[in-house]
This record gives C-alpha cells, structure tokens and sequence, in this order.
C-alpha cells in the first residue's frame, strides 16, 4: 500500500541533499536563464523540478520546465503589481491538500531536520497560491460571456449537465448459497423486505433494512446495476451471486432521466464554460508577459546540469 508519509518524509530528504550539494559554488555556470533581474540557479531548478513532482532526463525536458519556471515568476511579478493577497485559510487549506495527516509540528520537525528553512517551504506554497489567484483575476478580467454563450454551450454539452435516470433500491446480502435459497423464500411469500434484510443481512446498511439509496447506473458496481436497472418499481431479483456473498435486490422507485432547465444549472454552465475559455486565453496573456520581460536562458548550462544528473 502506497505510504504518503514516508514519500513525504523522502522527498524532504532529496531537497535537503540537493540544497547541501549547490550552497558551495554559485559561478556562472550555475546559472540556467535570466528574467529581468531574477537569476534562476541550477539548485532552483532541480529543488523545483522535486517540488512539482516532474522527472527532467532530455533536453526537451529541461527546455519545457525552464520556460515553466520563467512562466512562474512573470505572473508573480504581475501579481505584485495587482497587488494579489492572500488569507490565511487559503494556506492552510493548500497545506492540508498537499500533506494531509501532517500537522504543522510534524512537517517543521521533518525540514528542521533536513536542514530546510519552513519558511522558505511556506513561501513555495504561497506563490503557488498567488499565481492560480492572479491567473482567474486577469481571466475574469479579459473573459467576457454573455447569456447566448452559455446557452449555446449548455444546449452543446446538454447530456454533461442531464441529470441521469436513477433508481432506489435495497438489497439482502447472505454468506451462503442455502440461506440466500431460504430468504429469497420469504421474500416471494410477500415478506416484507426491509424486515428480512434487518433480519439475515449480513452487509452495514441491513440496520436500515437494506437501503442502498438513490444511485445512476454508474454510481455502484456493474453487477448491482445491471441487475437493479432492469427490474420494474417493486419488483425482486432472483438471487445474484458476487464476490461479496449471495444478494437480493428490490428496486423500490425508478427516477427518469430528465434534462434540467438553463436557469437551474446557469452556475455549473458558466463554471464549465469558463474553465474552457481561460485554457484558450492563458497562452495568449503569458505570451504578452513574456514580449514584456527581458529573458535569457543559458542553454550550454541546462545541457552541461544534464550530464551532471545523469552520470
């Protein structure tokens, strides 16, 4: 079983040994490109590269991360200047995404003991906060959709927004053939079915007699639904077996699929359709930052950290 904690744990070992290997020497070779007046090192890279979890072993990789890296300092120097904040529920949040089960005084113990300033780690994270904020503040700026365009899109993407044809249902679930044979006796005397599964079920949900709620076909395993979706309201199945146990199922109501109207979905339709929009529009604007942006990359340096990597 994968071991999040213990990858963590690595991957603040990894940086630490990357910071102690390039804090020696800063010549011109450690440098890898220029923005304006920002120097981005070698130790910058790599530190970076273990950060975003990408594995540069080509040219072509190095090439395309580097020009990521610039991408990533000319929105926060954009930020500054529209002077883009943050809260400090919006850390903390981004801090339990990236290592859930870590509390704070775990993760400074790790990097106090990789040699690792927390403060620097914490500063990782807010650019990163930082840039997604000034991404969507210049989108909202430069995205401009009206009520045509999103009817367009809704009637376009309609079967993303139909609400699918659902089915409620119960089931009873029995460790072995000859019980399942006994109950599925009851059951065609005209027992009552939520009874009986209180009484023999041997799965979590028999306490409320065998409820499986409301689901569309794709929300549970193929073999409930496949049985389930093809009986009538009130009707049983025979006994279904699985790897679970022997089961019989109820189809209790049948909800048809119905396609919801423009108004009730207008906030999910602008959501979908903006997301869309601001993948075309995102090249577009970096490309502007970047015609605004002194930039010099030392390709002879990326090729000469490359043989260095990968001795």
């Amino acid at each position: 079983m994968f071991n999040k904690k213990k990858y963590i744990i690595t991957y603040f070992f990894l940086i630490s040994v990357l910071f102690l290997s390039f804090s020696c020497s800063m010549n011109k070779k450690e440098i890898l490109a220029l923005v304006n007046d920002q120097k981005i090192y070698k130790k910058d890279f790599i530190y970076k590269s273990i950060l975003y979890g990408i594995e540069i072993t080509t040219e072509e990789d190095a090439k395309n991360f580097i020009n990521l890296l610039i991408n990533d300092y000319i929105i926060l120097k954009q930020a500054e200047r529209d002077k883009i904040k943050i809260a400090d529920d919006e850390l903390k949040n981004e801090i339990e995404n990236f290592i859930p089960g870590f509390s704070e005084k775990e993760v400074k113990l790790q990097l106090r003991k990789q040699g690792i300033k927390y403060s620097q780690w914490i500063k990782d994270i807010k650019e990163k906060i930082i840039r997604k904020k000034e991404i969507n503040h210049i989108m909202k700026q430069k995205i401009e959709i009206n009520e045509t365009e999103l009817k367009d899109y809704f009637w376009t993407n309609i079967l993303e927004f139909r609400n699918p044809k659902k089915v409620k249902a119960r089931q009873i679930v029995l460790n072995d053939e000859e019980k399942a044979k006994e109950v599925i006796g009851y059951v065609r005397e005209g027992k009552d079915f939520s009874e009986l599964a209180k009484k023999y079920s041997v799965t979590s949900e028999a306490e409320n007699g065998g409820d499986l709620g409301c689901f569309s076909k794709n929300e549970l395993p193929s073999f409930i639904t496949d049985v389930v979706f093809n009986l009538k309201k009130g009707e049983t199945s025979g006994i279904v077996k699985s790897p679970y146990g022997w089961h019989i199922f109820k189809c209790e109501d049948i909800i048809d699929a119905k396609t919801p109207k423009f108004e009730d979905v207008k906030d999910e339709v602008y959501n979908k359709y903006f997301e869309q929009k601001k993948d075309e529009y995102i090249d577009m604007w970096l490309e502007d930052l970047r015609k605004n942006a002194k930039i010099e990359i030392f390709y002879d340096n990326i090729k000469l950290m490359l043989k260095e990597v990968n001795k």
